[in-house]
Formats: structure tokens, C-alpha cells, sequence
């Protein structure tokens, strides 16, 4: 009996060691495959090339095919290139062998451009990464979805309307999303739009944390106004996510921070959930933003203390609450060499809001003064 002991007393700390080693490794491969890719593709985009490399091997273990288009779960499907993924970080550590490897794989598989280029840079030993374009991004949408023009602006003239997503309200949503985080992908389909200038999550979150403001009980424009004025924005982004059967809809409000009124409202709608339909609502959400807050051009017509009248109205898509940014052009900027004007010096007078809508033409009321008063003919663009 004596023995028997002896023998368990040895035994149990070499299972016990023997645990703590495998342990982080059975928790890997509980991990998804699916998830294991988007945490690599997370990871790229933070730059972490280690991290990543290590998340599409897990995947590639299960799956080893780059495809265009793959079953994840149920009926989502996604777009996915581990071989070509895999290379592209191991170009960025320093390994061009192994990553010409990859990619080859890659190319043989499922041929796409961003393959392509990266293995030419390979073979011409260019060392600076190409930037991901918007047809090749894995983590945007499908080639199918249009993505917004870049507004016109003439030149960085102040800066565009500022705005921060809040979380959006959910019904009927439970797991079947996958551990999408429908904030993240709100925040970078308002980014891609490049129409406003958004607050990043993490900096939203710290500046929630140091005014003790919170993100729940967040339902009613008052309160989102409120919380927006607190971090200094302009306006803030407030919605809702509804599940009915197999479909799903987004409605979303642009709240001014101000007053508490709605400048905008758009909703996106979809009959199927998967990880490609909610990119292509949320990007066609930003979208129509985009395009009901359009940026453009006019000139101030008439001054009347606090307010102005500029040459913009309806027609041109103005609407009430919008702001605008008054400036004056001045002397021109010359070339030292070739003696040409290359521009011109842009001098900001003042911001105003929006009050009363015509059909070619509007009335604002100042809101900041910059450098002065504004008067006739001082150019102006929307905010």
C-alpha cells in the first residue's frame, strides 16, 4: 500500500506540470478557425505582424485553402485568404523566402492582386508595404459594394464635422453574429467614409472615463446630446440594431450635440445575417450619411450681425442644423523656383449653424468666432 502511495505521489505533480504546458495549447485549438483569421486580420491592422502570423497558422491547421468564398458557420460566409495573409506578415518581419512561399500558395489557389503586388515587391527587394486598397482589404466589404466618393474640399480648410458612435441598442440579436462587434465596425464604416472626423473607440472610452460620464441607459437624443457635448463633438451617432426572423435592420441618427436635435436620420436594411451583409449595411448606413450631409461650396451674400446668408439652399441638399465654416482667401502662394501660384493663403472667420432653409439660398447664426466678422462675398463650406 506503502508503494501505491509512492507511485501517485510521483505521478500527480508530472500530470499537474504536464498541464499547465498543454493547457494553452488545448485552449488554442478551441478556438475557432474562423476567429483565429479575423484575430489575425485584427492584428494586421494594429501592425502586430507576430501576433497575426501566429493566428492564421491556427486557421491554416483547419483550413488551408484561400478562397474568395468560404463557409464559417451555418450560412455566413466569408472571404478567405490565410496563405496570402500569412505571407504578407512575414514579409513585414524580415522572412521575403518564406513569405514568397505563402503567397505563391496563395496565387496558385484563389489569384488576387494584393497577392500579386506583394510578390513583387519580393522579387524587386522593395521593403515598404503596399496599403491596403479597398477592393483587397479583407476586413471591408465585398467588390459588390459601392463605397462613397471622397468629398470635394478645397484644400484642409478647418476641420469636418466631429462626431462619436455610440453603442447601439439590439433586439432580438444573440449569438448568431459570431462576436461581431457592430461599435468597431460602425466606427470604421463612418471613418471610410471620409466625411467626418471620428473619435476612435479607445479615445472615447478614456474620455467617458475621466468626465465619469457612461454609455448605459444611452436611449434618447437628450441624453446622447448631453454625453456628446461632455467629450466635445459636434454631434453623435445613435441607433438601433432589430433581428425579425432572418433579417436585419440598422436605423441610425445623427444627434446635434447642441440642442438635441436630429440632423440626420438613415437606416440600412438586409435579408440575410452574415458577416458580409452587416459590412455592406454599415458602409451603405455611412453612405447615406455621406450624401444627406454633403460637402460644398458657396459664398456669403449678406450680413446681419450674428447672422448670415449664404447662396446655398435646399437644392444643394442644405438642410437645417448643418454647419458651415466661413473663410476668406488671401494672398496668393508662389513657387520659389518656378514663380508659379500654387494656391492660396485661407484665413477661417467664424463657424455658424444653419437656422432657416430656402430653396437657393439659407440664414445662419454664428456659433465661433475665429478671426473676425464675416462679410459679403467670404467663401463658405459645409462642415
Amino acid at each position: 500500500m506503502l508503494k501505491v502511495w509512492k507511485k501517485i505521489s510521483f505521478i500527480l505533480p508530472v500530470i499537474f506540470l504536464i498541464s499547465l504546458v498543454l493547457t494553452p495549447d488545448i485552449q488554442a485549438q478551441q478556438l475557432k478557425w474562423y476567429k483565429h483569421y479575423f484575430r489575425g486580420l485584427k492584428a494586421m491592422e494594429r501592425g502586430d505582424w507576430k501576433t497575426a502570423a501566429v493566428h492564421f497558422q491556427a486557421s491554416l491547421k483547419v483550413k488551408d485553402k484561400d478562397s474568395k468564398k468560404t463557409r464559417a458557420y451555418g450560412t455566413v460566409f466569408i472571404k478567405y485568404y490565410p496563405h496570402r495573409e500569412l505571407g504578407i506578415c512575414l514579409y513585414n518581419l524580415g522572412k521575403p523566402e518564406l513569405a514568397r512561399r505563402q503567397l505563391l500558395i496563395s496565387l496558385r489557389q484563389s489569384p488576387t492582386p494584393r497577392a500579386r503586388e506583394y510578390l513583387a515587391r519580393i522579387s524587386s527587394g522593395r521593403t515598404q508595404a503596399p496599403s491596403y486598397s479597398r477592393e483587397e482589404s479583407p476586413l471591408k466589404t465585398p467588390e459588390k459594394t459601392s463605397s462613397p466618393k471622397k468629398p470635394e474640399t478645397e484644400g484642409d480648410i478647418g476641420e469636418r464635422l466631429s462626431i462619436a458612435v455610440l453603442p447601439f441598442s439590439s433586439q432580438g440579436i444573440g449569438s448568431e453574429l459570431g462576436g461581431v462587434d457592430l461599435l468597431d465596425k460602425l466606427i470604421t464604416g463612418f471613418v471610410n467614409s471620409k466625411r467626418f472626423k471620428v473619435i476612435e473607440r479607445a479615445q472615447l472610452e478614456k474620455i467617458l472615463e475621466e468626465q465619469k460620464l457612461g454609455l448605459s441607459g444611452i436611449v434618447d437624443p437628450a441624453t446622447a446630446a448631453e454625453i456628446g457635448k461632455g467629450i466635445g463633438v459636434d454631434a453623435v451617432v445613435l441607433g438601433s440594431v432589430t433581428r425579425a426572423g432572418n433579417s436585419l435592420s440598422i436605423d441610425a441618427r445623427l444627434i446635434d450635440t447642441e440642442n438635441a436635435t436630429i440632423i440626420s436620420a438613415q437606416d440600412a436594411y438586409s435579408n440575410q445575417i452574415s458577416l458580409y451583409q452587416i459590412s455592406e449595411m454599415i458602409n451603405k448606413l455611412a453612405e447615406k450619411f455621406t450624401n444627406d450631409l454633403p460637402l460644398i461650396k458657396g459664398l456669403v451674400i449678406n450680413t446681419n450681425g450674428d447672422n448670415i446668408t449664404i447662396d446655398l439652399g435646399s437644392e444643394k441638399k442644405i438642410k437645417k442644423g448643418m454647419k458651415c465654416i466661413v473663410y476668406r482667401e488671401g494672398d496668393p502662394i508662389v513657387h520659389p523656383v518656378s514663380g508659379k501660384v500654387i494656391g492660396k493663403m485661407i484665413k477661417q472667420v467664424c463657424e455658424a449653424r444653419i437656422v432657416d432653409v430656402f430653396p437657393n439660398y439659407s440664414i445662419g447664426t454664428i456659433t465661433k468666432q475665429i478671426s473676425g466678422l464675416p462679410q459679403k462675398l467670404d467663401k463658405v463650406i459645409t462642415k
